[in-house]
């Protein structure tokens, strides 16, 4: 007897689940340039973790923790044959590498008022005219292990 086996069938690397291990800020918003590490170290200071655990059937679940408290489970979804994981409908793309993957994460510029809320103010001008901060774009890079 031969045995075939159904392309289908075969098990995506990104089962599973995957905590945080890394994560730097790109010198150039369009997400290329040399990638800044400083971040990551006050954010492991403070506790910081993301967890993504990646079921089988398409689907999984995000959970950020800051100290130990759960900030936020968000539901997501991913597909493999875009390289796409999708965060509350946010998509970005992974890339790969044994048991690591890591994804960029855009971020238009944006006004942003004392509270932090982000205002309806499109241009850096008319944003600190009405003593607002203006957000330059950025891009920043995840990378995540396998657990």
């Amino acid at each position: 007897f031969m045995a075939c086996e159904d392309k289908k069938d075969e098990i995506s690397p990104l089962i599973g689940t995957w905590e945080i291990s890394n994560l730097g800020e790109y010198a150039n918003a369009n997400c290329s340039g040399a990638l800044d590490y400083t971040g990551w170290a006050f954010a492991q200071a403070f506790g910081f973790k993301i967890t993504m655990v990646i079921m089988e059937d398409g689907t999984g679940t995000m959970t950020m923790i800051f100290g130990d408290e759960i900030e936020e489970e968000a539901p997501l979804t991913w597909d493999d044959s875009k390289s796409q994981i999708c965060i509350m409908g946010d998509c970005l793309s992974y890339k790969i590498d044994g048991d690591s993957f890591t994804i960029d994460e855009p971020e238009e510029a944006f006004c942003s008022d004392d509270n932090g809320e982000e205002t309806n103010h499109d241009t850096q001008s008319t944003c600190e005219t009405s003593g607002n901060t203006w957000n330059e774009a950025s891009c920043s890079q995840m990378e995540f292990t396998k657990k």
